[in-house]
C-alpha cells in the first residue's frame, strides 16, 4: 500500500495526560458522548478491555503533557530507520467503519461532544482533536516510541539511571546511524551532560495504522 506521512498539526494541544485514539463512529459502537465518557472514568479493568477488544478506542496515558502533540501518523510501512530505532511499542486494533480515524486530547463526555460531532476544530485557538481520513475498515494500530519521547526520560531513565541515560543514546545512535557524525544537539549534551530536547530534531512518537483482517491480540 502507499505510505501516508501525516504530521500532527502544529495547534493541536493537550494540556493533560491522557488521550484516546479512535474514529468519529467510536468503532460503530454508536456509543454517545455521555457514554464513552462514563466509561474511560470507570476503574474496572473489564470495561477497558471491552473497549480494547471491540476496536472501539485506545486510551493512553503518559506520564506528563502534550506528549502526542507533535507525533507523526503514518500509514502504511516504516522505513528502515524508523524500524530500527524504536525502543518501545504498543500494539492494538482500531474498526474505523467511518473511514475517520481520530486522535483526541482527554477523554472526557465533553470532549467527545465536540469531537464526535466536527471533522475540524470549530476552534481553532483550542485544537484537542485531529482526524484524518482512511479507508473505512479494520486497522492495527501501533504507537511506537523513540528515544526523545517522554517514554524513554521518564519510564526508561528509572530504569538505566540518569548517569547512563547520554551512554545509552550515544550507543543508540552508532548503532542505527552507523559512520554519521553526532549532531549538534547530541555534541552539546556530552558537554553539558543533559539533552535539550528542544534543538534534537528527531521524532519522538509514531503512531501507524495499517489495514488487517487478522486478529490482533489488545495490550495487557
Amino acid at each position: 500500500m502507499n505510505r501516508r506521512v501525516i504530521p500532527i498539526d502544529g495547534g493541536f494541544f493537550n494540556d493533560g495526560y491522557w488521550y484516546v485514539l479512535g474514529s468519529t463512529s467510536l468503532g460503530g459502537s454508536h456509543l454517545t458522548a455521555e457514554e464513552i465518557g462514563k466509561k474511560l472514568q470507570s476503574d474496572q479493568d473489564e470495561i477497558f478491555k471491552d473497549l480494547l477488544g471491540q476496536g472501539i478506542c485506545l486510551p493512553l496515558y503518559f506520564p506528563g503533557d502534550c506528549a502526542l502533540d507533535q507525533a507523526i501518523v503514518i500509514v502504511g510501512d516504516l522505513t528502515a530507520q524508523e524500524e530500527a530505532e524504536w525502543i518501545g511499542k504498543i500494539t492494538s486494533y482500531l474498526e474505523i467503519p467511518c473511514g475517520e480515524f481520530m486522535i483526541m486530547g482527554g477523554g472526557l463526555e465533553e470532549d467527545f461532544e465536540v469531537a464526535l460531532t466536527h471533522f475540524e476544530s470549530p476552534d481553532p485557538h483550542y485544537q484537542f482533536f485531529q482526524k484524518i481520513r482512511v479507508e473505512p475498515g479494520c486497522y492495527k494500530v501501533e504507537i511506537y516510541a523513540y528515544v526523545p519521547s517522554m517514554t524513554f526520560h521518564f519510564d526508561w531513565e528509572d530504569e538505566i539511571g540518569e548517569e547512563r541515560e547520554l551512554q545509552f543514546i550515544e550507543n543508540w545512535w552508532q548503532q542505527t546511524r552507523a559512520g554519521q557524525p553526532y549532531p549538534s544537539w547530541l555534541i552539546e549534551a556530552q558537554e553539558k551532560t543533559y539533552i535539550n530536547q528542544e534543538d534534537a530534531d528527531l521524532v519522538d512518537y509514531l503512531i501507524r495504522l495499517v489495514p488487517t483482517d487478522e486478529a490482533i491480540a489488545i495490550p495487557p
